[in-house]
């Protein structure tokens, strides 16, 4: 740890003080920096850093963990170290404002050499619009990542026969998905409840701020594909205040959207009670929930909102071909309705790129495909109706893992037509 070289250091004080990419033509500046940080530098395990110039005070540390707070800048430091077989693999830096809100984060290895450096942009409400990735040999920006970028333009709507899906979002400025994207008033039915506005972008920041993951993009390639004359609103779920799960559902409801894809879920009842209220005030709506990838029965380990005791939520879950649970995926005579084969489905991803993937959020938006392309052909069927439908499309293998069995070739319109 003592061998952080000072170029890091000043590295990290420029990006504090500016958003422009780093330069090394003010050496004058350089020196100031590099001399201001030679204590901390020399001292990051030690317990005390009272003599620092930033003003720097210790409110944790451990092994792994260091967390170095600045009042007057109102700034956090969190220093992880991460191990392997007890020697360090990388030191992440990341600096926070207010405490809470990520903007800088340097990876280094057990040499303290740049692996990388990326710094978030925010509006001026707090949400997050780029991504920076710089380049640690020349300093200046190599690529930025969009978080929240402006609509596409759509020069008709497409309001009926809607999927409503709820996930991490979509990214939207992939021209492939716009003749399946859901329109009103030319613009993209749906909305993100997370930033709480109307740019449903696929990101899930939850894991690592800098590093965001993305899901619905790949969910939404699939409905495209096998609903292939639905349209798909795309809603981006709530994560930070779960209980607007409620004015979602509303808004759904709103747009009289009947089929919902849902393929996500926690073990915290907690976390979905807003939603279970929303769903039974909500009876009309189908909601097609996936059973989850732990691979344990949710009868007795409840995963939810899978498990919730609802007429109008479908569990599924997933098999290979043959009808074989999938790997990891879990099961339960009373909470999974359905196995739908989906180890192996081809995707577009958050890239635009094709690519393959599997498991239980995969099975459940070929259910939903099914599902609307019936009500494409039976445009006045009762929910009743198409579960009937479904149960005659199943094939009852074992009575263990699901209630009314196994779906082998959801493509197949056998029974719609």
């Amino acid at each position: 740890m003592k061998k952080i070289n000072y170029l890091l250091i000043s590295i990290i004080l420029t990006f504090l003080l500016s958003n422009k990419s780093y330069s090394l033509d003010n050496n004058n500046e350089l020196q100031l920096l590099k001399e201001e940080h030679i204590f901390f530098c020399k001292n990051l395990n030690s317990t005390s850093i009272s003599n620092i110039g930033r003003n720097w005070k210790i409110e944790k540390k451990s092994k792994y963990l260091q967390l170095l707070i600045d009042e007057t800048s109102q700034q956090t430091l969190q220093i992880k170290t991460l191990y392997r077989s007890n020697q360090i693999q990388k030191i992440i830096f990341t600096y926070f404002k207010k405490s809470k809100i990520p903007f800088i984060e340097i990876r280094s290895n057990k040499n303290c050499e740049i692996q990388s450096l990326r710094k978030i942009i925010y509006n001026d409400k707090f949400i997050p619009q780029e991504i920076h990735t710089v380049n640690n040999v020349k300093y200046n920006i190599d690529s930025i990542k969009f978080l929240n970028p402006e609509l596409p333009k759509f020069e008709a709507d497409r309001n009926k026969n809607i999927i409503a899906l709820i996930d991490t979002g979509i990214n939207y400025n992939l021209n492939v998905f716009h003749p399946n994207i859901a329109v009103k008033n030319k613009k993209i039915l749906g909305f993100d409840f997370w930033d709480n506005d109307d740019k449903p972008f696929d990101s899930d920041p939850r894991q690592n701020s800098f590093y965001p993951r993305h899901h619905g993009t790949t969910i939404f390639s699939v409905l495209a594909r096998e609903a292939p004359n639905s349209f798909i609103a795309p809603y981006r779920f709530p994560a930070l205040d779960m209980c607007k799960f409620q004015e979602l559902v509303k808004h759904i409801a709103g747009n009289s959207i009947r089929l919902v894809n849902l393929s996500m879920g926690s073990n915290k009842l907690q976390d979905w009670s807003c939603f279970e209220k929303a769903a039974k005030v909500n009876k009309n709506i189908i909601f097609v929930v996936s059973a989850g990838n732990n691979g344990f029965d949710i009868d007795k380990e409840p995963i939810y909102p899978a498990s919730l005791d609802l007429k109008n939520i479908l569990t599924v879950t997933s098999s290979d071909q043959s009808g074989r649970l999938g790997r990891g995926s879990n099961y339960g005579k009373n909470s999974v309705d359905f196995m739908i084969p989906a180890e192996r489905i081809e995707v577009i991803d958050h890239r635009g790129v094709k690519s393959f993937t599997g498991g239980t959020s995969y099975a459940a938006p070929r259910l939903v495909a099914l599902i609307s392309r019936y009500i494409e052909k039976n445009p006045n069927c009762t929910n009743d109706e198409i579960y009937a439908f479904l149960k005659k499309r199943a094939v009852q293998r074992d009575k263990k893992l699901t209630k009314y069995g196994w779906i082998p070739d959801p493509l197949d319109n056998y029974l719609i037509n």
